[in-house]
């Protein structure tokens, strides 16, 4: 889901490459895509300079993580970069739900501040704190869990960010496993427009949205197709739904 959105991000910024990341510790080979070759971990930036996306494809060996977050937190120190944001998955079994919200974990660099959920209601957004959430009826904040750890190359950015006082953002919402979610690309894409002051960052995210109601449809037509063929064994459609759902 944060390659989806980081991606969408590049194309629609007509952002160019100006870097890449070198380790013995990233495992090596290449991404081809779109009738080209590209280095797995590679850095973005716009045309002004003042936006830039870090993308990494590539699986980091966990003996070298720490050598890999060190290259980029000098880059970021080096180059002033007033802050960091990481868009990522939740991964979650089987498909999210229908109603699923953004979760926002910030920091100013110095200390870790309480999470926010970005609500929805009737297509109104609005950045709302985890106690303002809690008074809605919907219950949409308890999808997260209080407590959580969060890994990996995400993980490992923003605990360098904290480390180093460099203010940071975590825009997370779940996602299903193993699956492409262009509607949770595109979730996370809008919340990032209603938290950020830089113009440039409101994308549109309408092409998302139609890949994400496209790919729902075909979801749709397997679980169908999976059911006609099973429900002369007795199987409830209820029952074939949730294994088609969970695998």
């Amino acid at each position: 889901m944060g390659s989806i959105s980081t991606s969408y991000i590049i194309n629609k910024l007509n952002m160019n490459q100006i870097a890449c990341v070198e380790s013995e510790f990233i495992v090596p080979g290449v991404i081809y895509t779109e009738g080209k070759l590209r280095h797995p971990f590679r850095l973005y930036s716009n045309k002004e300079g003042n936006i830039c996306v870090l993308v990494c494809e590539a699986p980091i060996m966990v003996e070298g993580m720490y050598s890999v977050l060190d290259t980029f937190v000098k880059w970021a120190l080096n180059n002033k970069v007033n802050e960091v944001m990481v868009l990522d998955g939740i991964a979650v079994e089987g498909l999210p739900d229908s109603k699923r919200v953004p979760i926002i974990l910030s920091s100013d660099g110095r200390k870790a501040d309480a999470a926010n959920l970005i609500l929805d209601d009737n297509n109104n957004s609005d950045v709302t704190n985890k106690e303002e959430g809690e008074k809605k009826d919907d219950n949409s904040h308890s999808i997260y869990p209080s407590t959580a750890f969060i890994g990996g190359i995400a993980g490992g950015i923003l605990s360098s960010c904290l480390s180093n006082g460099i203010a940071s953002k975590a825009l997370l919402i779940s996602a299903a496993r193993r699956i492409p979610d262009p509607e949770g690309a595109a979730i996370i894409i809008e919340s990032l427009s209603k938290i950020t002051n830089n113009e440039s960052l409101k994308i549109d995210t309408q092409q998302l949205r139609e890949q994400g109601a496209s790919l729902k449809m075909r979801m749709e037509k397997i679980i169908q197709s999976v059911a006609e063929q099973q429900q002369g064994q007795g199987q409830s459609p209820a029952r074939i739904r949730e294994e088609v759902m969970y695998g």
